[in-house]
């Protein structure tokens, strides 16, 4: 993927806004399942995660491996793949902390959204280059609702 732009197709915005919103004050996050081409990534649905982070749930996430397996085992029945992650960040901006930075994976797409007592606010994508520097904005487009 690289620094491909994202796509959201209807809805998928709308539900990581509902999960992000529902995890707070803690950091939700979950699985971006979709394609990928040189012409940048396609989610085309989303799943939430555990955050196995236990002790700093407000700014740290670690999304349960078996949660990435179980969406990768959706994906792949349908024809998909996991194309990236989402996370929150409470009462933060929507930019990637160092910590989000240095557990990145090339190759994939990351959405980070603000949230807040309200609901959320930005939401920002992501990628991490060929020179693994950190991750770096990329393009977001969401179709309609």
């Amino acid at each position: 993927m690289s620094l491909a732009p994202v796509r959201l197709v209807a809805g998928t915005e709308a539900e990581i806004r509902r999960l992000a919103a529902a995890a707070y004050p803690h950091e939700g996050c979950g699985v971006l399942i979709g394609s990928s081409s040189t012409e940048g990534v396609l989610v085309r649905d989303v799943t939430s995660g555990h955050n196995l982070w236990s002790q700093r749930l407000r700014d740290r996430y670690d999304l349960d491996p078996a949660d990435i397996r179980a969406a990768d085992a959706s994906a792949r029945s349908r024809g998909l793949d996991v194309v990236g992650f989402w996370h929150s960040h409470p009462d933060h901006p929507a930019w990637p902390s160092q910590f989000d930075s240095e557990r990145a994976w090339a190759d994939y797409a990351y959405l980070i959204v603000n949230s807040h007592d309200a609901g959320t606010g930005d939401l920002n994508a992501f990628g991490l280059d060929g020179e693994a520097q950190g991750l770096r904005p990329v393009g977001l487009v969401a179709e309609g609702p």
